[in-house]
């Protein structure tokens, strides 16, 4: 492993695996090839997350508009990548020696197959009692939808207790990511030459997050860029808005 000092390392880091349908494209490849190439990668990067000793890690499994909006074919090959994978992270002995929470955000459960959301819930009660590290898979998900799900949940409250003041804290406990900390470092692949956020992807996390936009596309995304670029984030002075 590329050596790289334990300190200043980031507590959550984002990765936004942006490019395997043009990876797939030039390479005269069905998109959903470059899905495949890029899970291959975030195995990569779980197990070097493992290897640092990171405490939260997140991707970005796809929004609602990519899993309602492309070609059928696509989208069921991403279900059947999202199942095998989540299959495969009941069974990886890292998850209980390093005890792992698994977390799974967003609408998945409205659109996945049956099989993949029999999968997802069993990765879920399995690992809802870990305590040490996080991961967490957004899935269908889209940072308005979670933004418009958290003010319905206060307005219901508001309903049975006249004196509720709103406040930040509050906001945050309604989000469907209200347990997870915010985000130190945002990684979006692919992007390099369009830096640029989807959907605003966990909008109360990343308020103060340092971007990173390597070049190259997800599946062009292993082991040593990524401790490449959390070597860069250790190298940025963080400012917080002061």
């Amino acid at each position: 492993m590329n050596k790289i000092s334990k300190e200043n390392l980031p507590q959550h880091i984002v990765i936004v695996p942006d490019g395997n349908r043009r990876w797939a494209k030039q390479k005269g490849l069905a998109p959903w090839r470059g899905h495949i190439a890029g899970a291959k990668k975030t195995k990569e990067q779980i197990q070097t997350a493992f290897d640092l000793g990171l405490k939260c890690i997140s991707w970005w499994g796809g929004s609602w508009d990519n899993l309602t909006k492309r070609s059928k074919i696509e989208i069921n090959n991403l279900f059947r990548i999202y199942e095998r994978y989540f299959r495969e992270l009941i069974k990886k002995k890292e998850i209980y020696q390093h005890n792992v929470k698994v977390n799974v955000i967003g609408r998945w459960s409205e659109i996945m197959p049956k099989k993949g959301i029999k999968t997802v819930n069993e990765l879920i009660e399995k690992t809802k009692n870990h305590t040490e590290r996080k991961l967490n898979f957004f899935i269908a998900y889209d940072g308005r939808d979670e933004m418009l799900a958290a003010i319905k949940s206060i307005i219901k409250e508001a309903k049975e207790n006249r004196k509720l003041k709103i406040t930040k804290d509050l906001l945050r406990s309604h989000l469907w990511t209200h347990d997870l900390p915010p985000v130190d470092l945002l990684i979006r692949t692919g992007s390099s030459d369009d830096p640029h956020n989807s959907a605003g992807f966990m909008m109360w996390h990343t308020a103060h997050s340092q971007l990173c936009f390597p070049k190259g596309f997800y599946p062009d995304f292993g082991r040593k860029e990524f401790i490449k670029v959390i070597k860069e984030y250790q190298r940025r002075e963080r400012r917080l808005g002061k």
